[in-house]
Formats: structure tokens, sequence, C-alpha cells
């Protein structure tokens, strides 16, 4: 038989309960992404195939492979001064 003692059992919830969990920093409101924004985006995606296909159509004497080295170099710009803008 087993002896019982005075001293209070912690019941089964209180012993699962993690010690003194780390909270987590309030999330920072999301900025608004404007339909402008939205708008200058798919333009630039849509110039960059555009000057492609009409770059290929163009200069038939020059690789399509150079043609889309150069209108990616291009796009690679808009695209970085895009999100730094969006920053």
């Amino acid at each position: 038989m087993s002896k019982k003692t005075s001293q209070p059992q912690q019941t089964q919830a209180e012993q699962a309960q993690p010690q003194a969990a780390p909270q987590e920093p309030a999330a920072q409101p999301e900025q608004e992404i404007s339909k402008a924004q939205i708008w200058t985006f798919w333009l630039g995606v849509a110039s960059a195939v555009i000057i492609a296909r009409a770059l290929n159509y163009a200069l038939p004497g020059i690789s399509e492979s150079v043609i889309e080295r150069w209108v990616m170099l291009g796009f690679g710009v808009f695209m970085a001064l895009f999100l730094i803008k969006l920053k």
C-alpha cells in the first residue's frame, strides 16, 4: 500500500503547462499596397515581355538568348527599384 502524504499534489494540467513561455513580440501592422503599386508591377512585367518579343522580331540576326539576357537585366533593375520603393 502506498502512503498518502499531506503535501498537495499538482493536477496533470498544471504539470503539463510549460514554464514561462516566451511571449512573441507584437506583430507589426502590414503596410497597405495601393492599386497603383499593383498596376506598376504588372505593367513592368508586361512591358518586359512585349519588349522581348518586339526585339526578337525586329532583330532576327541576334540570338534570342542575348535579347532575353538584356531584357531580364532591365527587368531586374526595375524589380530592384520597385522593391526599394515598396519598402
